[in-house]
């Protein structure tokens, strides 16, 4: 789950699990990665009628209710949540698939044939509403189109594919990513939070690392990832989501902090990673649980007690956050 202690974090997204699944392999921990991966192969099966039954609404032209949509979240036992929720996004179902094929590739070759089936729901669930508006991975602005989730659905379209070509349609990944770079890039030249919207987001970092997109050295990233640097990076602190962030307050995120030192890493800029790497670590308690994000630099800070009255305070432990740790720490260490 996200968070064993945090009131509305009990569940399982598969965005956080396939991180923090990612993170166990790095630290060789391959058994609690492919435990998370067959649960979720079992939960994805389980909901295949889910599916059809919202594909073949589609292919009527009938339009889908809320609910026909799979959920970003299950319970830990593979159930549909019961209480109200921002349910319709699709990042994670890319994520997952990004997972899936990066831990079949490093831990567990044999568990593909298994997931195949699985795959293939995914597969059709994405190919269908690839282009539909959704819920960005923050859970916010239902109606757009967001860059880092077109680029988290290509990216596990195409790992897929290197994989098993059989399992994608062969144009699929291309006609994503020729899509983002006619729309997702504004008229400065680098890529935006969502369509028509010029403001950069920290997640957009993922159009490049790891979802590949684009390459680190594209300008278009380039010109992105100097934005985010300029716009949400407190300099010596950590990222922050989005410029008018009033979740908590608009926080420093530790997880973005680690994404921006493994693109620095990617970039060969190993000196701007380290410091980043050892300001997480100074962000954890004495019993060595890191949280969600920090109070140090809210954007802001007038909405910090409305969230703390509506679910009190903020994340700690977030698991995602300790799994990003690791994946920095794990490859400044490779």
């Amino acid at each position: 789950m996200a968070s064993p202690t945090f009131s509305q974090y009990g569940y399982s997204w598969l965005r956080d699990g396939a991180w923090i699944a990612y993170a166990m392999d790095k630290v060789g921990q391959h058994d609690s990665a492919d435990a998370f991966y067959r649960w979720g192969i079992r939960v994805l099966t389980a909901h295949e009628a889910h599916v059809d039954s919202l594909l073949a609404k589609l292919q009527q032209g009938i339009a889908p209710d809320e609910t026909d949509y799979l959920p970003t979240r299950f319970t830990v036992g593979g159930e549909i949540g019961k209480d109200e929720w921002t349910e319709f996004q699709l990042d994670g179902y890319g994520a997952w698939l990004w997972g899936l094929a990066d831990h079949c590739q490093t831990a567990d070759a044999a568990l593909w044939q298994e997931a195949r089936q699985a795959i293939q729901i995914m597969v059709r669930y994405l190919a269908a509403l690839w282009q539909s508006p959704n819920y960005d991975c923050w859970e916010e602005h239902r109606e757009q189109i967001h860059t880092s989730t077109l680029a988290a659905i290509y990216g596990g379209l195409r790992a897929v594919q290197r994989l098993d070509p059989a399992l994608v349609p062969a144009d699929l990944p291309s006609q994503i990513r020729d899509y983002v770079l006619e729309h997702c890039v504004t008229t400065g030249g680098h890529f935006c939070k969502f369509i028509a919207n010029d403001a950069v987001d920290a997640s957009l970092l993922w159009v490049a690392v790891p979802y590949r997109l684009v390459e680190v050295d594209d300008p278009r990233f380039c010109a992105t990832f100097d934005k985010i640097v300029r716009d949400l990076h407190v300099p010596d602190g950590g990222v922050h989501r989005f410029r008018v962030d009033n979740y908590y307050g608009g926080g420093e995120w530790l997880l973005l902090t680690a994404w921006l030192g493994w693109t620095y890493l990617e970039m060969g800029q190993r000196e701007r990673a380290i410091p980043l790497l050892h300001w997480i670590e100074a962000q954890a308690d004495a019993d060595d649980q890191m949280p969600e994000q920090v109070e140090h630099h809210l954007l802001l800070p007038d909405y910090l007690q409305h969230w703390i009255a509506k679910w009190g305070t903020s994340a700690k432990p977030l698991l995602w956050s300790h799994a990003m740790y690791l994946v920095l720490d794990s490859l400044l260490n490779d």
